[in-house]
């Protein structure tokens, strides 16, 4: 069997001496630095030094996150929130699931058309000849439906279809918004912040109780939605199955629509049988500072200080109490108001809206619309001007609030009373005329 033989030793010194040297020599080429301009043909490239732990980049600077954004810091705040209301982890996921800021909301909550139009131009619109037609149609389509909801609310069925045609044109645009997106982009507007964080919790609850996919739930930039536009903390009140079919679908049952809004306005305190008001012609020594929708007197002291129908002829016997209303100052119509205007003002709180709702429904039952003239040559205020206006009011010592170019109760009060101040007629109705007396007192 062959055996592996071991080396023969080395047999003097100068043989070990010669071996010894050629492998200093060997070990001395293989770690000898590259001539200056030359690369190393084979073995590795040297590492770069380790930076000084005491020189000036001995740390490399690392830029912190990003703040969240306003947007950001409402979502989350609103995850506390839904958590600590028994919202599931996977109903708040595909609620805000991809959602982001919506841009064109901001514009559209500063120029609201029913409070920065002048009214005249808001009920042109409102009350077209297509809308009342429209209506007229609705009304027939709907005539069964319609019948058992207003026996069952005392709502008049014309009254829910205005409302119908004025928030959604009957059914034809109830938003595209991303109710979510929507919502939360007004939680970031400031004035809206408040609003927007119920609403926010009771659109996840009616998502996660009734089942709606997020894509389905689509509204306005206000977060309204549905053919008669009800918020979410509306619905979880007053949404009301209309077609009995075991679910509650503003967006696609006309039916569930019409009867809760029969049901919100009942709740609110309709007063079956009654008109909203009418319109009515006035002395002309009336003293317009009585002339406010929260001013009401007996329509017997209406009558008594020389208050007429529209047609000349004396107010109808009402025991309640009612007010006046000049939508457009001294010189335009004026309306004597009955309870269930105040209701129709729980709908939208805007006077503009509610005699947009009673004109409407009277001309779609082919009642008289506004005979009165409108003062169409009144140049209407701009945004700017608005706040213009309030801000003098405000300076001239008369409170108004926080200017936000909404010319509503509070500063048609202030209005009145600066009127007053100084000998005017106090109809509370801003123009231009009296935005350049005011800057220039």
């Amino acid at each position: 069997m062959a055996r592996f033989a071991p080396p023969r030793p080395l047999q003097d010194p100068l043989r070990k001496l010669a071996a010894l040297t050629g492998l200093l020599l060997a070990v001395a080429c293989a770690v000898a630095p590259a001539p200056p301009g030359t690369k190393p043909e084979n073995g590795p490239v040297p590492a770069p030094p380790i930076p000084s732990a005491t020189g000036p980049s001995a740390t490399i600077p690392i830029a912190p996150p990003p703040a969240p954004t306003a947007f950001e810091q409402f979502i989350a705040l609103m995850h506390t929130q839904a958590r600590a209301n028994g919202i599931t982890e996977d109903t708040f996921r595909a609620a805000t699931a991809g959602i982001a800021p919506i841009p064109a909301i901001a514009g559209m909550n500063d120029n609201q058309p029913e409070f920065s139009r002048p009214v005249w131009a808001y009920l042109d619109s409102a009350v077209s000849a297509r809308r009342i037609k429209d209506g007229q149609a609705m009304l027939a389509q709907n005539r069964t439906t319609l019948a058992a909801i207003e026996q069952q609310s005392g709502v008049p069925r014309e009254i829910l279809v205005a409302i119908w045609g004025m928030e959604s044109d009957f059914g034809r645009d109830s938003g595209s918004f991303n109710l979510f997106a929507a919502l939360a982009t007004l939680g970031t507007l400031g004035p809206r912040a408040d609003y927007a964080k119920p609403e926010f919790q009771a659109a996840l609850k009616i998502m996660q109780e009734q089942h709606y996919a997020a894509s389905e739930m689509k509204a306005s930039w206000a977060g309204a939605f549905g053919q008669t536009q009800f918020t979410p903390t509306t619905f979880l009140k007053y949404a009301t199955d209309g077609d009995h079919d075991g679910q509650i679908n503003l967006w696609s049952s006309p039916a569930d629509a019409l009867a809760s809004a029969a049901n919100l306005l009942a709740s609110q305190g309709w007063k079956a049988n009654e008109a909203w008001g009418f319109e009515v012609k006035l002395p002309k020594d009336f003293a317009y500072e009585d002339a406010d929708i929260d001013a009401t007197r007996s329509v017997n002291e209406w009558r008594r200080r020389g208050v007429r129908t529209i047609s000349g002829g004396a107010l109808p016997p009402y025991a309640g109490a009612a007010a006046i209303y000049l939508p457009a100052g001294s010189h335009g119509p004026a309306f004597l108001l009955l309870p269930n205007f105040s209701v129709l003002l729980k709908y939208n709180n805007a006077a503009s809206y509610a005699l947009g709702v009673a004109i409407l429904g009277d001309r779609i039952m082919e009642r008289t619309g506004v005979k009165a003239d409108w003062p169409r040559k009144e140049r209407p205020l701009s945004r700017d001007e608005r706040l213009r206006f309030q801000q003098a009011l405000t300076a001239a010592g008369f409170d108004t609030g926080t200017p936000d170019g909404v010319l509503g109760r509070k500063t048609r009060a202030a209005t009145r009373a600066y009127q007053k101040k100084y000998g005017l007629v106090a109809d509370g109705y801003p123009t231009a005329d009296l935005l350049a007396a005011m800057e220039t007192r």
